[in-house]
């Protein structure tokens, strides 16, 4: 998945891997009032970066899009959409906002049908979007800033997961049934983390009224050494501390442990890719608002689901939690824009977005959707934002999913 506060989530498989099954179908074609295909292969654009300072994610992204999600989209869509074969075009952003904001442009240029991948540069995003949105290019990737629900300023955005205000009011119910009155939080400079925690402590006045932040500390975004920050809280008294930054978690477990000190954590999912195993013994009472977990340790996947778990757990060693994540950031994407365009048997913008909008619970490989003209992040049913346990037991066996809480 890849979020932009959840920079590893960029490291993906490289398996070759078929799919026989579970994708909603494309539709039949029939007479559209928006203008044909034009011959030649459908390009859906990624942008990653094969340069620069997280170049180290580029490749296993290719990897990923060639060798898995685009080969299972073939095995399961021989004909391609209307007879038209979906190409996958890689779009270095150099690592860099400059170079993010050059892939959209060249995106743009090239006519892209839609964009399955943005930048994992967190202050690129937004150049990206506002690129491809002016120019009508239809999205289809994790948006985290809460600015992207606007549907009216971004007509062309969507979403396989959860906005920062869905997540928000996940963990302000999840807060008050849980009963915690005395709360602390951190945060870094970073601003989409920022907002993030805004959205739970919107979540918290809404849903959890008797609950306040007795202590809020804020620390660098480089930051190697959080004993003061860690301090500062457990001083505090709180019965849960919220964490809520973009990388650098190990130094927060890590003072947490000289302390002695073992809170209840709710963590930005960020936690399970950056310092995870220093958490420790930490992760028995650490929690996340997270998307895709499972209801039950217990609980059963598709053939479909299945197959991409143990293809992207040999992919990549087994390095991840949950790859149902990565089905739903990879595959789901480009499932989505294949509906879209299909429905219409068109590339133009106004249709494929008008397609999207009308899936009204509707199922892609597993993961159920409800999208509508007000509601561009329609993740629904049993997958949508929840409170999640961090440690295990998982479901899914090597998927590695995690499971709800019960508060």
């Amino acid at each position: 998945m890849r979020r932009a506060i959840r920079f590893a989530l960029a490291l993906l498989p490289c398996l070759v891997l078929v799919v026989t099954a579970g994708a909603a179908s494309t539709p039949s074609a029939s007479a559209s009032s928006y203008p044909p295909i034009p011959a030649g292969p459908i390009i859906l654009g990624v942008s990653t970066s094969l340069t620069g300072a997280a170049a180290a994610y580029g490749g296993p992204t290719v990897a990923s899009f060639d060798n898995v999600t685009l080969k299972a989209f073939d095995a399961e869509h021989p004909n391609g959409i209307d007879g038209h074969q979906v190409k996958i075009q890689i779009y270095n952003d150099d690592s860099t906002v400059t170079g993010a904001v050059q892939a959209a442009e060249q995106m743009v240029s090239d006519h892209v049908a839609g964009v399955a991948t943005l930048t994992t540069n967190p202050q690129g995003v937004a150049e990206q979007v506002d690129v491809l949105n002016k120019a009508h290019v239809p999205i289809v990737s994790t948006l985290t800033g809460s600015q992207y629900a606007n549907t009216k300023a971004y007509p062309y955005a969507f979403s396989p997961a959860s906005s920062v205000q869905q997540e928000g009011t996940a963990a302000g119910k999840w807060i008050a049934k849980e009963g915690f009155t005395r709360i602390a939080t951190m945060t870094d400079t970073v601003e989409q983390d920022q907002d993030a925690l805004t959205q739970i402590t919107d979540g918290i006045k809404k849903y959890a009224p008797k609950a306040k932040v007795v202590k809020a500390v804020t620390v660098p975004v480089d930051s190697t050494d959080d004993t003061v920050a860690v301090t500062t809280m457990k001083q505090a008294d709180p019965q849960l501390t919220i964490i809520y930054i973009g990388i650098g978690f190990g130094p927060v477990w890590q003072a947490m442990q000289t302390q002695g000190w073992s809170p209840t954590i709710l963590a930005s999912a960020g936690a399970w890719y950056d310092g995870f195993t220093a958490m420790g013994s930490l992760v028995d009472n650490a929690y996340a608002p997270y998307v895709d977990c499972a209801s039950s340790a217990s609980q059963t996947f598709t053939a479909e689901q299945e197959q991409l778990f143990a293809g992207y757990s040999a992919a990549t060693d087994a390095f991840s939690i949950n790859y149902l994540t990565f089905v739903a950031s990879d595959s789901i994407p480009v499932e989505l824009l294949a509906y879209a365009i299909g429905k219409e048997h068109t590339l133009d913008p106004v249709a494929i977005k008008k397609a999207i909008e009308g899936i009204h619970n509707q199922s892609f490989l597993g993961i159920d959707y409800n999208f509508s003209p007000t509601n561009h992040y329609g993740l629904s049913g049993q997958y949508a934002a929840a409170i999640c346990k961090m440690g295990p037991p998982y479901a899914g066996g090597v998927g590695k999913v995690p499971v709800r809480s019960n508060g």
